[in-house]
């Protein structure tokens, strides 16, 4: 059976008091800008092919964002996580110092492979996850780099809980670890974090992919792409972490390979929702099986989960499906983040790729287009009060996501530029407990910032793209704009991939981000006029953030 897509039709025949409850459709309406901003010349959150030739996208583009402070490094890669005035960004430090070869890179197209043969990724100064002292917003200063297997490489494994003060890895080569190596790090002293655990665990089964805590930091699950599986860690005493669950979705559950769909990143409940007690629910941004774009055999989108028995320790736990929403204008579900808007649950959840897929380039971007959907992925707004029927509420698709705009962005993305294109990949709101902003990072299109009070009238309220290397041959080996990412010369654009942290200073609102190139800057919103008219709660660094 073929899942069938969200469907609009008869919005206008609808009586006024239901129409003003319809979900928001997109796309947003770009922002207003301050005076003196270096806004981009296109679409809103394209960077156009005249940019990218004549050497401005070498300079960041800014929206009612400005440049505060900055730690350059050698380039981000996947994650930036947080602990009191810390950062943690992740690093390629696998691939850095090795010339591509046909072996290490078996996992490419054969055509993409034949093409980066022989490039190098130069090798990194502090290869593993940077930490960065960020007392100072204007001069964060590097401290330390954790470099054990699992720190190399972790991909998206890579979690902070501030409950406990643990920060935890699983090492992930590409996504899919070799190796069951994981690694526990104490943050007591944030800026010089200690090495508690570093090993390999007994179980054949562990292959990493992606990985979360728990809120009571009892417990780091781990998703694994090849193996389609979760696992549950317990790291009660994170000296001596012990697999307490290793799940294969039986009987064709939904998020396993006999439903034709794999879990790809996960977060768990931090309060109550629908009467489940925190931790007990686990969120998963499922995959499902594309047949052409706008078609799939099996769901993508959010599948929720009841993981209280894993929580409660009963002796073989039982992980059991309470609810899914699946929609097929997008690909590659990503990770679910939870928040209270106006005291109501929903979860921000989007798409990594767009609705062709994100393997070849422009070829994935013209197939979606030439079916009508959107070329690139985007952010959802899900209602979860019902967590046996989550309801969609607003797609924040930018206007580079449009499928009406097509012909001005489907050929932006090349083959040599690797895939994901102006995709979304990880957000992050502002106070999970009562939220009012929301922070994408979206490849190409940087970090994207919405108003969400009325999540049902979400607006776009400002923008931070981060600087391609001022030269184009350059590699960063520490981000993931190398050869061994299906990425080659010339470089004249950013990734931003992480979550962002809102922070509160002396009554100004901050945004830490990472990008590829500038790897980690401090942002300070310009109108915080603007800010104080949602009447935000402040936390000092969103310390209740999942990630």
């Amino acid at each position: 059976m073929l899942i069938a897509g969200l469907s609009v039709a008869g919005l206008s025949a609808m009586p006024v008091k239901a129409r003003a409850q319809a979900p928001f459709l997109g796309p947003v309406s770009a922002p207003v800008c301050q005076p003196g901003d270096r806004t981009e010349a296109g679409l809103d959150g394209q960077l156009t092919a005249a940019e990218r030739r004549s050497g401005s996208s070498t300079r960041p583009y800014n929206c009612n964002l400005a440049v505060v402070g900055e730690y350059a490094g050698q380039g981000a890669g996947h994650q930036m996580m947080w602990y009191g005035n810390c950062a943690y960004v992740t690093t390629d430090g696998y691939d850095a110092g090795r010339k591509v070869t046909a072996a290490n890179t078996h996992f490419l197209d054969p055509a993409d492979r034949r093409r980066r043969q022989g490039l190098y990724d130069p090798p990194l100064l502090h290869p593993g996850i940077q930490v960065l002292d960020v007392s100072s917003q204007r001069h964060p200063r590097y401290t330390a780099n954790l470099d054990d297997p699992a720190s190399l490489y972790p991909w998206e494994t890579a979690a902070v809980n501030p409950r406990r003060a643990l920060l935890a890895t699983a090492e992930s080569w590409h996504g899919d670890g070799p190796q069951p190596a994981i690694a526990l790090y104490g943050l007591a002293d944030c800026a010089h974090p200690k090495l508690l655990y570093s090993g390999q665990l007994p179980d054949a089964d562990f292959v990493a992919h992606a990985g979360n805590f728990a809120y009571d930091g009892k417990t780091y699950w781990v998703t694994s792409w090849s193996k389609r599986r979760i696992y549950a860690i317990d790291v009660t005493d994170p000296r001596r972490p012990r697999i307490i669950l290793d799940w294969d979705f039986p009987n064709g559950q939904a998020g396993g390979a006999g439903a034709h769909q794999l879990c790809h990143r996960i977060s768990l409940n931090q309060f109550t929702v629908d009467g489940h007690p925190p931790d007990t629910l686990l969120f998963c941004g499922v995959v499902g099986h594309k047949i052409r774009p706008g078609v799939y055999s099996s769901g993508n989108g959010l599948v929720i989960y009841d993981v209280s028995q894993v929580q409660d320790r009963r002796p073989h736990p039982v992980v059991k499906m309470l609810g899914s929403l699946y929609w097929v204008n997008g690909n590659t579900a990503i990770q679910p983040d939870l928040a209270l808007i106006d005291g109501k649950p929903y979860l921000g959840v989007g798409d990594e790729c767009g609705s062709g897929g994100c393997h070849r380039y422009p070829q994935d971007a013209i197939a979606a287009c030439r079916a009508g959907e959107p070329p690139y992925g985007f952010e959802r707004l899900i209602d979860i009060g019902n967590l046996k029927k989550p309801k969609l509420v607003a797609q924040l698709m930018l206007a580079v996501d449009d499928p009406k705009n097509c012909a001005q962005t489907e050929h932006d993305i090349t083959v040599t530029m690797g895939g994901l294109g102006y995709s979304a990949h990880d957000c992050t709101f502002d106070n999970p407990r009562d939220a009012k902003l929301l922070a994408c990072s979206s490849h190409q299109a940087g970090i994207r910032v919405f108003d969400i009070h009325d999540p049902y009238r979400p607006k776009e309220i400002a923008y931070f793209v981060g600087p391609a290397p001022p030269v184009p041959t350059q590699i960063d080996p520490g981000s993931l704009l190398n050869p061994f990412q299906g990425v080659s010369p010339p470089v004249d654009f950013s990734w931003s991939k992480a979550h962002s942290r809102f922070v509160w200073r002396h009554g100004a609102l901050y945004l830490w981000v990472s990008s590829s190139h500038g790897a980690f800057y401090t942002l300070a919103f310009e109108d915080q006029a603007q800010i104080a008219r949602l009447k935000p709660v402040p936390t000092p660094g969103n310390e209740d953030y999942q990630d």
